[in-house]
């Protein structure tokens, strides 16, 4: 089911409907099985006489994998929050198998100091009495949940694999190696099987308190999407789902044959099976190193909106801190415009601007959905001023639209909620306005509600507002996300994703990961985040005038 753009807009009726069913489909494409246990991130295994070089300290000189998923066939993370209210304070406990004989599939990067040892041991056939594997709590989280991981949680869940055959199909031209671990037993060695997420629970946040002068001027956020459309003709080619090609291409021939014969009266490889393209029909969205890298189509553009994040007008030597990268030039001629997640999504079909995601995610909003609220606050001059707050809530009141469902209704009144949830992510950044302009200051980290069930954080934040001459807000948010966390969501439904959005997930993964420029980790010198900006968009609003002092304390 491909949905990249609608021609028409739809009523409010029709689209909770036509979405309710699209994530249906996507709930029946999964198994049956209740567990689902995959991430792209660092795990570890210790295996004896295999020196890894892990530099972690708790796993010194382990083998690091980069991605990783339990089972021949893992279960897909379900979708939470489409039909109804949901909470996402909530932490989800280990998916791996509580006993064997099972198997737990990873790719390690082939530059790794163990990997010819381990190729050595797989290509024997000798099975290895035990291998310690430690897997992130974090990571391997539903990504949909959020607040802070319980104190009796570890940070990284460890096993012992009991009698284990490795298999390890090669592809030469992939940039990691598959390793499958086919084991007889598991022991869990620091936590129990959780058969339910637990409920969490966390505190408001602290504000940095507000201006106690001047006048405040609130909004409801009716449009949030990231930068992705500088202009019309920016993209010579763009990116393309994989297609039925793709899926043969690594099969021997008679399993090919077997598989065509299967399929193609019912219209051949479909979601289901897409994803298990990889060598040995291993899965490439949950792997996606372990194939040659298809490339991603980049825009051909040299002004884009965004943020200098990291000081740097692209003329001379890098800060230490920053990976080289493309700086753009913004449209008001600033240089240095840090904007590499831009550069990954602006030929994606599925994140321009009247693409599958931001519509959906912006209809889900207008629909009743969470609203978004921003207060600009401490305004004595709206020209020059400078000590001003903008400060943004999250609301449960829905947002009011004229009788055609585009138009957002200014003038309502919106209560920030008390909800734990949503306050522990209200977020005041000091600011100044400059002709007119709002500039804030960065913070350290922000996590953003994007929607009821759609929560991830972005480090270094800053915005820049203007209030328009009819009083409508238009705004940009810059700083750098997590390229893992990034890409949980965008892998967060396999081939559902890559087909409705329009990527290859092995493209998409090694783009990003070339893409990431900041956040550089001081261990193993790797670039954890990518540089992006979103665009916002709000009407005029209201904020109760007790709420608005209670929360200018803060």
């Amino acid at each position: 089911m491909l949905l990249s753009r609608f021609t028409y807009w739809p009523s409010a009726r029709t689209w909770r409907t036509a979405l309710i069913a699209v994530f249906a489909v996507s709930l029946y494409l999964g198994s049956s099985q209740p567990a689902c246990a995959y991430y792209i991130g660092p795990s570890y295994l210790q295996i004896s006489g295999v020196d890894g070089g892990a530099v972690h300290p708790e796993f010194r000189g382990w083998l690091r994998a980069e991605s990783n998923y339990w089972t021949e066939r893992p279960e897909l993370h379900e979708i939470r929050g489409i039909s109804g209210r949901f909470n996402g304070l909530k932490f989800t406990g280990p998916r791996a198998p509580s006993s064997g004989p099972s198997m737990l599939a990873v790719a390690v990067d082939k530059a790794n100091p163990g990997l010819a040892e381990l190729m050595m041991r797989c290509r024997s056939g000798e099975k290895i009495a035990e291998v310690t594997y430690a897997e992130s709590a974090d990571m391997a989280r539903h990504p949909q949940e959020h607040g802070p991981r319980p104190k009796d949680v570890p940070s990284y869940y460890q096993y012992r694999l009991k009698d284990v055959r490795l298999t390890c199909p090669v592809v030469e031209d992939a940039p990691e190696q598959a390793f499958a671990l086919h084991f007889d037993a598991i022991e869990w060695i620091n936590f129990a099987p959780q058969v339910q997420p637990r409920e969490i629970s966390s505190q408001p946040a602290r504000l940095a308190p507000a201006p106690r002068s001047g006048t405040s001027r609130a909004f409801v956020v009716s449009w949030f999407a990231p930068v992705s459309d500088s202009n019309e003709d920016q993209c010579p080619v763009m990116n393309k789902k994989p297609d039925q090609q793709d899926y043969y291409a690594l099969m021997p021939p008679e399993r090919a044959e077997a598989q065509r014969a299967a399929l193609e009266p019912k219209g051949g490889a479909d979601t289901r099976v897409l994803p298990y393209r990889g060598p040995d029909e291993m899965n490439v969205t949950m792997l996606p190193g372990i194939v040659a890298d298809p490339g991603l189509a980049e825009p051909q553009v040299s002004a884009v909106r965004g943020f200098n994040l990291d000081g740097h007008d692209g003329i001379g030597d890098f800060p230490k801190t920053t990976r080289p990268h493309r700086n753009y030039v913004s449209a008001d001629g600033e240089s240095g415009i840090d904007n590499q997640l831009f550069a990954v999504q602006g030929c994606i079909a599925g994140w321009r601007r009247d693409g599958f995601l931001p519509m959906i995610g912006n209809e889900l909003r207008r629909a009743g959905g969470l609203s978004i609220l921003v207060e600009i606050s401490g305004i004595d001059d709206e020209r020059n001023d400078d000590e001003v707050a903008v400060s943004l809530y999250y609301s449960l009141d829905p947002m009011r639209r004229d009788g055609t469902s585009k138009i957002i209704l200014p003038d309502f009144t919106f209560r920030t909620s008390d909800s734990s949830e949503y306050s522990q992510s209200f977020a005041r950044f000091s600011g100044k306005i400059v002709d007119g302009v709002i500039s804030t200051d960065p913070l350290d980290r922000i996590y953003l509600h994007e929607g009821p069930a759609t929560t991830w954080s972005m480090r270094q934040a800053r915005m820049r507002l203007r209030i328009e001459e009819d009083g409508r807000l238009k705004a940009l948010l810059g700083g750098y996300r997590d390229w893992r966390e990034y890409l949980a969501y965008a892998f967060f439904r396999s081939s559902d994703y890559e087909n409705t959005i329009g990527y290859n997930s092995p493209g998409l993964y090694n783009a990003v990961k070339r893409a990431a420029d900041g956040l550089k980790d001081p261990l193993t010198g790797e670039y954890r985040g990518i540089s992006g900006a979103y665009e916002i968009e709000g009407v005029p609003a209201f904020i109760p005038q007790l709420q608005k002092q209670a929360r200018a304390a803060r």
